[in-house]
């Protein structure tokens, strides 16, 4: 990554520039995000309100939980989420093609090139609830906040393929965005902790459509409730997304066809 790291430096300038050109709309969407996490909170003090536990998970690993989730989906959502919308676009209307002549990796380029801003304040804000409703739900500290930025990366990698799973398909499809928002219909599983669902689900969302990495098993791993065996389910998960998520940018681009074609 080093030889790129000045066009990485170049598209950060510019992104950070149009954000602040349009100052309004970034305080606007960062207020809106907030807003959104104010929601989820009160969402988990009304069931708290009335019981103690769901499925081993109390209220302040709950909280715990969603430190942790804000923190990933902000950093993604700052970094790749503005581009991967924009994906399928790139495709239908041949632009595409200017980004293949680049001499830098065209997959990184696609997914990188269009950085969000406004979820800054929702990270550092997922980062403070992890430090405030650490102690009481077992997180011990420290070092273990190296544990933190770990899972942080694990969740960042695994939104990451999941979510290029969904929108390569625009290669194949008229419309790209169809299974893009379909992709969202299924995210909504992330937000919450692992107990509340069934056990089927729970399977899907480790294995098919890994979620509970976002935020439910960095949870327990950082308060010594995980299992020994969910690391290697973890490691063989991505390591299965990986492999397809190159296989089907491989023949996407095969497909492709430029807009001078």
């Amino acid at each position: 990554m080093y030889p790129y790291w000045d066009v990485i430096k170049t598209i950060i300038k510019n992104n950070f520039v149009r954000e602040f050109m349009y100052r309004s709309n970034t305080i606007a969407m960062t207020i809106a995000d907030m807003i959104w996490v104010f929601l989820e909170f009160a969402f988990f003090e009304i069931i708290y309100s009335n019981i103690t536990s769901i499925h081993g998970w109390n209220r302040e690993q709950t909280f715990f939980f969603l430190g942790i989730f804000v923190a990933c989906d902000s950093l993604f959502t700052s970094l790749f989420q503005r581009s991967f919308w924009n994906f399928p676009y790139l495709i239908s209307q041949g632009d595409l093609d200017i980004l293949l002549t680049k001499p830098f990796p065209t997959i990184l380029l696609v997914t990188l090139k269009d950085i969000n801003f406004t979820q800054i304040m929702n990270a550092s804000l997922g980062i403070w609830i992890i430090h405030h409703y650490g102690p009481q739900a077992g997180f011990a500290g420290g070092i273990a906040w190296l544990g933190v930025a770990f899972w942080m990366a694990i969740g960042l990698i695994t939104q990451y393929l999941v979510r290029f799973c969904f929108v390569v398909w625009a290669f194949w499809l008229e419309r790209g965005t169809t299974v893009s928002h379909l992709y969202y219909q299924f995210y909504v599983l992330a937000n919450k902790p692992e107990g509340l669902y069934p056990t089927a689900a729970r399977y899907l969302i480790k294995t098919a459509l890994p979620f509970a990495f976002l935020g439910s098993i960095p949870a327990r791993a950082l308060t010594g409730r995980i299992e020994f065996w969910e690391y290697f389910l973890v490691a063989g998960v991505l390591a299965t997304y990986v492999v397809i998520s190159s296989t089907l940018w491989k023949r996407g681009l095969l497909r492709y066809q430029s807009a001078s074609s």
